[in-house]
């Protein structure tokens, strides 16, 4: 018997409300941080700077929101259920000139929390 639960079959629930506005969420995060929303910003190791959490303003102008995994226009996956029934796997060639380098950034984004 797999430790892992089958998430495939799981229900999502409604949403009971509105989304928070980006206001209600800073000001949410610097109570519970007890420092300025400003302070919580860091940058990924991509170099994509983040902020602590996004409100409804931040994905306004998103068009892809309404699509569905699995379904054209692939924006959010091959697979309806995604990759919880199976791992991704590494599809394309890195582009890297060495193995060594390939090895590196690999290692780099696993240490970085991808799995894989």
């Amino acid at each position: 018997m797999s430790s892992i639960p089958d998430l495939s079959q799981a229900t999502l629930g409604d949403v009971v409300q509105e989304p928070a506005s980006t206001e209600a969420i800073e000001q949410a995060a610097t109570e519970a941080a007890g420092r300025p929303v400003e302070d919580l910003r860091f940058a990924a190791p991509e170099g994509i700077d983040l902020q602590p959490a996004y409100g409804s303003e931040a994905v306004a102008d998103v068009d892809h929101l309404d699509t569905r995994p699995g379904f054209a226009p692939f924006l959010r996956g091959p697979y309806p259920t995604m990759y919880v029934n199976q791992p991704w796997t590494v599809r394309q060639y890195a582009g890297f000139s060495t193995a060594e380098e390939s090895n590196a950034f690999y290692r780099r984004n696993l240490a970085a929390g991808q799995k894989g």
